[in-house]
């Protein structure tokens, strides 16, 4: 899937840039030119982010978000972001006296877009995981959570554990990029897995029935449980053993100053009104 980041009136690529056909080049030396701009780029991209002396002089603070996460960071019916990590965004943003422009990224590209400076942190649903502590800055922790199974309400009641989900007569749904497909791949074995682009069509697919379930974060399956009753079901109340967890925010470990001064706002906030709000347990 070719990422796309996006500001509110303009749509570039992951790269920033498109590419052209010369007809004037040999086939190989195409392929040479092509490969060794590709190399500059990823050097050039990857090598630093802003630091934080340079976002201030913008006046600007770019937060990626995949925008397809509830109650995190979603788009409702007019296309608008919304959610919990998108108030967040703004009051962080108010606090450093900074705007706050939203970065449309997709999970499977998070990291790459990232490192390549599309934006200065990543927000909206990211789950603190080993590999990205390595290769990341990962702020104190923002939600406490753990993974669940979100079912159709019909298929919820025989769906209550991990054993009864991995079964061949079971429809798992999940998208890619993400712990649930990590969850899924490192678990599901017998069960019927239906591989699909985005957490949108996840859901659309329990609506529809075509799908079972999905394994999600309790965040996420408190909210359309809440949201859309007698349609989503939680079918494990309690997280599957071993995926307690923590939501973060990320930047580049290039920025220290950055995530210093995330960490001492999320350590001055009180955030149970906006958990009340978009109803996030804990």
């Amino acid at each position: 899937m070719n990422a796309t980041a996006r500001t509110a009136d303009t749509v570039t690529d992951a790269a920033g840039h498109s590419g052209m056909k010369n007809d004037n080049f040999k086939d190989g030396e195409m392929r040479l030119t092509v490969g060794l701009a590709l190399t500059l780029a990823i050097m050039t991209c990857g090598a630093r982010a802003r630091d934080m002396q340079s976002i201030e002089h913008s006046g600007e603070l770019k937060v990626g978000v995949p925008g397809d996460y509830a109650p995190l960071a979603f788009r409702n019916a007019a296309g608008e972001l919304q959610g919990y990590d998108v108030d967040m965004a703004r009051d962080l943003g108010r606090t450093l006296g900074l705007k706050v422009s939203f970065v449309y990224t997709s999970w499977p590209a998070l990291a790459a877009d990232l490192q390549a400076d599309k934006f200065d942190i990543a927000m909206g649903g990211v789950t603190e995981t080993p590999a990205r502590a390595q290769a990341f800055a990962l702020s104190h922790p923002v939600v406490a959570n753990g993974k669940i199974a979100l079912a159709n309400c019909r298929a919820a009641p025989r769906l209550g554990s991990l054993e009864k989900i991995d079964r061949p007569d079971v429809k798992v749904i999940v998208n890619p990029g993400g712990t649930n497909q990590s969850f899924v791949d490192e678990h599901i074995k017998q069960a019927q897995i239906i591989r699909v682009q985005n957490n949108v069509d996840n859901l659309q697919a329990l609506r529809q029935k075509t799908a079972d379930m999905m394994v999600t974060d309790l965040i996420e399956g408190d909210y359309y449980q809440s949201k859309e009753p007698g349609v989503f079901c939680v079918a494990n109340e309690t997280p599957f053993a071993g995926t307690a967890s923590n939501k973060v925010y990320m930047m580049s470990k290039d920025n220290p100053a950055l995530l210093e001064k995330v960490n001492q706002w999320l350590d001055s906030r009180d955030k149970e009104v906006l958990k009340r709000k978009w109803k996030i347990r804990g």
